[in-house]
């Protein structure tokens, strides 16, 4: 389970800025290595929180009138 206080949006930034400095060829060896472990875990706790998020997307669909239920996203059917 991600970290309570994880944000999405700050970490795709710091991922944004990670792949600057690797693209931009001015940093050290040693360091590279340092952003490509950070950009690794990061990684992995931004799709920890997406398959959560994903658990979470229901859509409502209206059953005999006025009666609702919830269904997951993946199983919903486009006619």
């Amino acid at each position: 389970m991600p970290k309570k206080n994880f944000s999405l949006e700050k970490s795709f930034k710091r991922l944004e800025e990670i792949l600057t400095n690797l693209e931009s060829g001015e940093v050290e060896l040693e360091n590279s290595i340092g952003l490509f472990e950070e950009a690794m875990k990061l990684s992995g706790e931004c799709q920890k929180q997406l398959e959560v998020l994903e658990k979470r997307v229901k859509i409502l669909v209206t059953k005999d009138g006025d009666e609702y239920i919830e269904e997951d996203l993946q199983e919903q059917k486009i006619s």
